[in-house]
């Protein structure tokens, strides 16, 4: 785990906000370059405690705001120069009312940048592909669908004309990227628009990312709702203030599902903070390992409630691409996917096809949130312990067919949708962990419920405490233990 449980993070380090799949669309694995950047200057983040005044506390200091997080007393400032970064990440310890200071980070390019070149495949390629079979979906499928569920997906935007995607998309679509409106409805589209803003040589290398992972989360859950968020410009590049401004507007619109196929080679608080409020009102969490063939860790991936996820083939042979390290959950295919792709003409970019091939622990991640998609319509995941015992529980064990490989390093296995969907679950009135239901279950609800312990947070809305999360607790008493 990357992120430790403290204040303030010395940060003047390499950070990045980056693709952690690092687009490999042309089926051809890729070392990933070091992704880091610099703090993007005289921008800082602060974090108030309970009551102070934004206005106030940039008085004091001369700061300009630049951006806030509605749900959350946490703003992007300008310093203006009047305060130096070292000085502003120590804030904190100088001002009662500043619960945090850290400098906001900007992504550099992922690379190596592919332009998004896809292998162009039907639609038909896409429905039959291996894959489909590796997890077991058609068996999954006949139970499950993931109706009823929301998954964001934090990425680059998706085309939502796509034929497939144009009716799964739920409301509230969102950009909270540079030169965007955040009310224009359609800021979210991802897409290209033919310059080389980051100078590095290459143009509009991210289109078609977010298209892709929203295409193969419905492969698994063809009947969840997808919530775009785009945060990755056509070019890859974001900042961490948006990206916890987007788990954040993912929470408050009910996602049940986040999914981040983007990484960072630091922690960052505020996303971890951001992880950790999901987590509490029940939101599982799926990204990316990260594509650099080693032991690199890649946050939020390994936040110990996040499920991180390597890739294999479709047989359980780990890419050779793919990190691995301890911190990851389970793996999943990530080579030779079918999935969705833009349908605009973006030139070399995007030569405006519809299906097409890549390559990625990007789009490894996503099967994971599909499958947690079906495990929440089904009831046996109502939060992250329940989904982290459902992937031990269900997946292959892939030991034998990754000699070398150090087993701790392939999580729980090879993710198996089919046998996930047939997992009985937990015992969820089971609060006392002794697998009998009693009087004892029952005081540990009420405490819990009393507390606003999340144990006893069981049916929508989350975070919200009410006879409703009374009537399901004595709903799955009544029922039993499987």
């Amino acid at each position: 785990m990357l992120f430790m449980n403290r204040r303030h993070t010395e940060r003047r380090g390499m950070l990045a906000i980056g693709i952690a799949c690092v687009v490999l669309f042309a089926n051809v694995a890729h070392a990933t370059s070091s992704l880091g950047g610099d703090p993007i200057s005289d921008q800082g983040i602060l974090e108030l405690v309970p009551g102070a005044d934004i206005a106030e506390v940039n008085m004091r200091y001369g700061f300009t705001l630049l951006d806030t997080i509605e749900s959350k007393a946490t703003y992007l400032v300008s310093l203006n120069q009047v305060m130096t970064e070292d000085a502003f990440e120590l804030l904190f310890l100088a001002d009662v009312e500043i619960d945090n200071s850290e400098l906001n980070f900007e992504a550099g390019d992922a690379g190596p940048g592919t332009q998004s070149i896809f292998l162009f495949t039907g639609p038909g390629a896409y429905q039959s592909q291996p894959a489909r079979d590796a997890l077991g979906l058609d068996a999954a499928h006949v139970s499950f669908r993931g109706a009823g569920v929301t998954i964001a997906v934090i990425d680059s935007g998706i085309d939502p004309t796509h034929p497939l995607l144009s009716g799964s998309i739920a409301p509230g679509a969102i950009a909270f990227t540079a030169h965007q409106d955040e009310n224009d409805p359609a800021a979210f589209v991802d897409t290209c628009n033919g310059v080389d803003d980051d100078l590095d040589g290459l143009t509009d290398e991210t289109v078609g990312h977010g298209t892709a992972v929203a295409g193969l989360a419905l492969m698994v859950a063809p009947d969840a709702l997808i919530l775009p968020i785009k945060v990755l410009d056509d070019e890859g590049t974001t900042t961490s203030f948006r990206v916890a401004k987007a788990i954040y507007y993912a929470i408050d619109r009910g996602a049940d599902v986040v999914n981040l196929s983007i990484g960072s080679l630091t922690d960052v608080k505020i996303i971890a903070d951001a992880v950790g409020d999901g987590v509490d009102l029940g939101v599982i969490f799926t990204a990316s390992m990260g594509n650099s063939g080693g032991a690199e860790q890649l946050f939020p991936a390994s936040l110990n409630k996040v499920a991180g996820v390597a890739a294999t083939d479709n047989t359980g042979v780990l890419a050779g691409f793919s990190n691995r390290n301890r911190e990851v959950s389970v793996c999943a295919p990530g080579i030779d996917l079918i999935s969705t792709i833009p349908t605009v003409d973006c030139g070399t970019a995007l030569p405006g096809s519809s299906f097409g091939e890549a390559d990625g622990t990007s789009f490894a991640a996503p099967l994971v949130a599909g499958m947690a998609a079906l495990l929440i319509e089904k009831g046996t995941v109502l939060r992250w312990s329940d989904f982290r015992d459902a992937l031990r529980d269900t997946s292959d064990n892939i030991e034998s067919l990754n000699p070398g490989v150090d087993p701790d390093d392939l999580g729980a296995g090879m993710l198996n949708v089919e046998a996930a969907v047939a997992w009985v679950g937990p015992c969820h009135a089971d609060l006392v962990e002794n697998d009998v239901l009693d009087i004892n279950d029952v005081l540990a609800f009420l405490v819990g419920f009393a507390a606003g312990d999340p144990y006893s947070d069981m049916a929508e809305p989350r975070g919200v405490f009410d006879i409703s999360d009374v009537l399901m607790f004595l709903q799955f008493f009544a029922a039993g233990c499987p």
